[in-house]
């Protein structure tokens, strides 16, 4: 409750509002409430890398690791979706590029 009221507090636009609610004799009020519930919670982090782009820095433009991971990734496929139908003549060890 005490975040609650010191995010209303700021929204405030009075010293006595603000007081008001900081000191919390009076319960918090329906549109008080509705206003708090409208944050915007989410906060971007500069920092965050998707992991596609993880695991694509991680092979480093090796041809040959590339290969190997989308073979890997067809396995995994197979195996965990394990598809009734796929396309005619597609295999696991189908080539990767040309």
């Amino acid at each position: 409750e005490n975040e609650v009221r010191s995010y209303l507090a700021d929204c405030c636009k009075t010293e006595a509002e603000k007081e008001m609610i900081l000191a919390g004799n009076e319960p918090l009020t329906k549109v008080q409430l509705q206003k708090a519930c409208s944050v915007k919670y989410r906060v971007k982090n500069p920092r965050y890398v998707p992991g596609s782009e993880v695991v694509v820095r991680s092979l480093n433009d090796d041809r040959k690791k590339i290969e190997e991971f989308i073979i890997d990734w067809r396995k995994h496929f197979m195996t965990v979706v394990d598809p009734k139908y796929m396309p005619t003549g597609w295999r696991v060890d189908n080539p990767v590029a040309k």
